[in-house]
């Protein structure tokens, strides 16, 4: 609509700026009038006033618009040289703009342009309507117009006294106009008078025409709307638990009117309210009948002037009400099952009922009966006094079934007798069970019909949970195929069992287990490594609980990588918890993963490293028996070298006697006799002998010179060593750390005989001396023994000493009195 207008004027500023030459003094549209009918014909004409446009060639061309579309030359004619009429046959905008052009040099001149709207005249006014408000006195009255007339249209209320034929008085009217686009309006309290007759009419106008409503002759004080009342209190009638009491109390403002009340009720549970008849007496009591006992309503009460004058008023408060309680009178459904029992104990019962409907227990908290039958008649034998919906007891033996009483603080139901014989040979069961999802929260279970089934009945329950534990149930009736479970939670598996109930027993069941809805497992499970070898690895893994599977699982799927990043992966049954990783890498690492998966989803394990070893626990064995025998062979050899431990000791290290400390200096010497040796020189092979060195010839025997001083010899690497015997000064003896040779003297006689002569043997005992000092010995007990060369030896001394060394005076070797020489 703004774009349309915005155009046109766009238009006739264009033309106000050009030459001067204006649409007012150029040309006009003449039109019957500017609001139509909507759908009726339609003519204009546009006409040039030549005498103020004198520029205006005589053969000038007219051209219409309607709004922004150019008009087709079929629908327009030239009715003269300087204008144009054009005819609608059906005008079907409620609101155009139809414009004049004329076709210039210089293009398209505007000359004119009409708005024009199309409606319908106003129809009829209906359910007019009028309110006493008796609080302000104010007379409210509304009406409806029907369609709409899609023009502006003028509504103006009247009211007027009438006489007893509904005729108005002339003159003393009221007008009463509401404000544009409203349905209603207010007559005040000096306009009207409570209890004379007035006529209420509407009327409504626009410029396509007119209507009046009928008269609404009235009372006003017959129109009156009250206050609703206020409900002061309710209780039930303990003596009649149908029944329930209402105290009321009306309005301020109505409180002098006589008035008529009605309830309505309602139950907590439901929505639709009950409305009740009016009850006619205008007491402040009332009683109401025909509700359920121990069931929860809630009331609403309103009222109306008296005879039913005026206008009912609003409805009141609501107020909640709990009638009383009466005896249960409905039937118990009730199912058991046997649960598992000891071979030589009692069978145990779990029994299951339903709850009664509140309109049959007629109480909010029954209490439930159970008692065993031993007999035909009851013993009083009671089991289970609770109000929970089920009871487990021990069957005794000769039991046959079972008694059950709903009971309140009024009374109890009739028993009901449970016949626990039916299952002692168990029915034909059902072919065939299908459960499959319904909705996120229920499971739909489908099964073949049995003939001769009266019924079937469903148990249903998580199967995470223990078997003895609460289960759900219901029953269908006989030619049922299929029902729905509900309350089902998703990702939690549920196992369903159907059972067919014949005449005098009951079918065995048929299980199914299903999922309202599947997703990935919460979580994988957690690898253990039962074993490493060198080419393989065994490992194992706990199933994941029920409740935290959130689907069936179809696989296991075991990957591993070595230290190159190169990955392998197995996939497994999900009924698998162990599996063994082949032909893998010695003294390798490897990073193993665990992926469960189900059919909405897969979850990944935690990373486990794992490093195969060197041999194989063969090999191991091998090895550890080898290292044990070399063991036990190396603590035999100990024990036994133990046991020979001086025999091994002269072995490996001999006793070497201490000339020093030797016994043989005390010897006196023997110099008139020498001791003689009778051997041939040709079995001296045979002698023992141990590291024998050959000494030089004995020299001959020279006279004493007379210098008293002598030297000792020693080794290539010390000077010789002189001292004057004279002299007093002695030379002090120090044990060094080199290694000294030792003689090794040889005791034993040669074949049987007495050793004649001692010979002078070196032995390799690599024993060191003492490297403290200590003081000189004597001459005979200490000798020097110094190498010339790369062997040890031991220097001889004359004859005339050896009577002070005893030692070397008994290894002199003669034969015939003279001294052998090996050199001879």
């Amino acid at each position: 609509m703004w774009r349309k207008w915005g155009t046109m004027l766009g238009q006739i500023l264009l033309l106000l700026m050009s030459g001067g030459v204006t649409a007012k003094t150029c040309g006009v549209i003449s039109i019957d009038s500017h609001t139509v009918q909507l759908g009726s014909p339609l003519s204009a004409s546009c006409a040039v006033g030549k005498q103020f446009c004198p520029d205006v060639n005589q053969d000038v061309q007219v051209i219409w618009k309607l709004d922004r579309a150019f008009t087709p030359s079929k629908d327009y004619s030239d009715v003269q040289q300087n204008g144009s009429s054009i005819y609608f046959r059906s005008f079907n905008k409620t609101s155009a703009a139809l414009s004049c052009y004329f076709k210039m040099d210089q293009g398209l001149q505007l000359m004119d342009r009409v708005e024009i709207n199309a409606g319908y005249p106003p129809p009829k006014p209906t359910n007019l309507t009028c309110q006493l408000n008796v609080t302000d006195g104010r007379l409210v009255c509304s009406w409806q117009l029907g369609s709409d007339p899609l023009i502006k249209t003028n509504a103006t209320l009247s009211i007027a006294r009438t006489n007893e034929y509904c005729e108005p008085f002339v003159g003393g009217n009221y007008h009463c106009v509401p404000q544009p686009g409203e349905t209603s309006c207010t007559i005040t309290r000096h306009q009207y008078h409570l209890y004379k007759k007035h006529a209420v009419w509407i009327t409504v106008q626009n410029e396509l025409g007119s209507a009046n409503s009928s008269y609404l002759c009235l009372t006003p004080m017959n129109q009156v709307k009250l206050d609703p009342p206020v409900i002061k209190e309710a209780a039930p009638v303990l003596s009649r638990p149908q029944c329930v009491r209402i105290l009321v109390k009306k309005s301020e403002t109505g409180s002098y009117i006589d008035q008529w009340y009605q309830l309505r009720y309602r139950k907590v549970e439901e929505s639709q309210w009950t409305e009740t008849h009016p009850m006619t007496e205008d007491y402040e009591v009332l009683e109401y009948c025909n509700l359920f006992p121990t069931t929860r309503y809630h009331f609403q009460i309103r009222c109306i002037r008296r005879y039913l004058e005026g206008y009912w008023s609003e409805w009141g408060s609501d107020t909640t009400l709990l009638t009383a309680e009466s005896a249960p009178t409905g039937k118990v459904k009730t199912w058991w099952r046997s649960l598992e029992a000891k071979s030589d104990g009692p069978t145990k019962i779990q029994l299951l009922w339903k709850a009664l409907k509140k309109e049959e227990a007629n109480s909010e908290n029954p209490w439930y009966i159970v008692g065993i039958r031993l007999d035909t008649d009851w013993n009083g034998n009671v089991v289970c006094n609770t109000t929970a919906l089920n009871c487990s007891f021990h069957l005794p033996n000769g039991a046959t079934g079972a008694f059950l009483w709903v009971y309140n603080t009024v009374g109890h139901s009739p028993r009901m007798e449970i016949d626990f014989t039916n299952r002692r040979i168990p029915g034909k069961p059902v072919s065939w069970i299908h459960v499959f999802p319904n909705t996120d929260h229920s499971l739909a279970v489908k099964w073949k019909l049995q003939a001769m089934a009266k019924s079937y009945v469903l148990e249903w329950r998580k199967s995470s949970q223990h078997p003895e534990s609460d289960f759900n149930w219901k029953t269908e009736t006989e030619g049922s195929s299929m029902s729905i479970l509900q309350d089902i939670e998703p990702f939690q598996q549920y196992t369903v069992w159907v059972y067919p109930v014949y005449e005098n027993q009951v079918g065995s069941p048929v299980q199914v287990n299903a999922y309202s809805r599947q997703g990935a497992p919460e979580f994988a499970p957690k690898l253990t490594v039962l074993d490493v070898a060198k080419s393989a690895a065994y490992l194992s893994w706990e199933s994941i609980p029920l409740e935290k599977r959130h689907g069936f699982i179809t696989n296991y799927t075991i990957f591993w990588t070595d230290s190159n990043r190169q990955t392998l992966s197995a996939t497994l049954n999900s009924s698998l918890t162990r599996f063994v990783i082949k032909n893998l890498q010695p003294l390798a690492m490897y990073t193993v993963q665990i992926s469960c998966s189900t059919a909405e989803g897969s979850v990944n394990g935690s990373v486990l490293m794992i490093n195969t070893t060197l041999l194989d626990e063969m090999e191991i064995h091998i090895l550890i028996l080898v290292l044990c025998l070399l063991f036990a062979t190396l603590i035999g050899s100990f024990f036994f070298c133990l046991g020979k431990q001086e025999r091994v000791k002269n072995t490996f290290w001999p006793i070497v006697p201490d000339p020093a400390n030797s016994s043989m200096g005390k010897w006196s010497p023997v110099l008139n006799e020498s001791p003689k040796m009778s051997f041939n020189i040709k079995e001296i092979n045979q002698m023992i002998t141990s590291d024998l060195t050959i000494l030089e010839r004995w020299p001959e025997k020279k006279p004493p010179t007379t210098d008293s001083t002598k030297c000792t010899p020693v080794s290539m690497k010390h000077k010789p060593h002189c001292r004057n015997e004279d002299t007093e000064e002695h030379r002090p003896y120090i044990n060094v750390a080199d290694t000294v040779q030792y003689a090794k003297v040889i005791t034993g006689g040669y074949l049987g005989q007495s050793p004649t002569s001692t010979s002078h043997l070196r032995s390799n005992s690599t024993q060191p001396l003492l490297s403290d000092t200590s003081p000189s010995p004597q001459t005979y007990e200490n000798m020097w023994f110094h190498s010339n060369s790369q062997e040890d030896s031991i220097f001889l001394v004359e004859d005339e000493n050896l009577s002070n060394f005893p030692l070397l005076q008994a290894l002199k070797i003669q034969e015939d009195g003279e001294i052998f020489s090996f050199y001879d």
